[in-house]
């Protein structure tokens, strides 16, 4: 992308951790909970985007590991680098990519890792993935593990749902305690 003659970088997934880090959303930070809970925020904010917007936020894929859907290469860089991540410069978003950052942190910042991980194993493809990368052993193959993106599309009526919910939720009529017109 070029802009005045700038080459200008697209986001890159590291851009959306970044902003979970600086909302204090990895709680209990610099832990395997903070982590994980980080991990589905990513997770949700992706589908959000699909569900909204029709498009995906970073085009990085998720694996189906045992505590539910994870960014391999975030998950390794929080666990060992995260002074780097915490100090990593982002790009801005575009508004309707801040929109789908403030949906997820309204909606599911909320919730502790182990909530916000059950809730991605009633994902039909999180099961298939993990079931796939399993070899009969312990070892899991991380390759079988990756869920294509292109998977992500084909369950979002649970999100648009969570999206009406929370819609309405916070319509004035509502606040108000007006009679809805559904």
């Amino acid at each position: 992308m070029c802009l005045g003659g700038v080459i200008m970088e697209k986001t890159n997934v590291f851009d959306y951790v970044k902003w979970f880090l600086e909302n204090n959303l990895d709680t209990p930070r610099n832990t395997f909970k903070g982590n994980m809970k980080l991990q589905k925020l990513l997770f949700f904010a992706q589908l959000i985007s699909l569900a909204k917007n029709n498009r995906l936020l970073f085009k990085e894929e998720f694996c189906a590991f045992e505590n539910g859907m994870v960014m391999e290469n975030v998950r390794l860089e929080y666990k060992n680098n995260l002074k780097e991540l915490l100090n990593y410069k982002r790009k801005d978003f575009s508004k309707e990519d801040l929109e789908v950052l403030e949906l997820t942190k309204n909606i599911y910042g909320g919730e502790t890792a182990d909530t916000l991980s059950n809730m991605t194993h009633q994902f039909e493809y999180w099961k298939k993935y993990l079931s796939l990368s399993n070899n009969g052993t312990d070892y899991k193959d991380k390759k079988k593990a990756i869920v294509p993106n292109k998977e992500l599309k084909n369950e979002l009526d649970n999100i648009k749902d969570v999206l009406d919910a929370y819609e309405i939720m916070n319509s004035k009529e509502f606040k108000e305690g007006e009679e809805l017109d559904y």
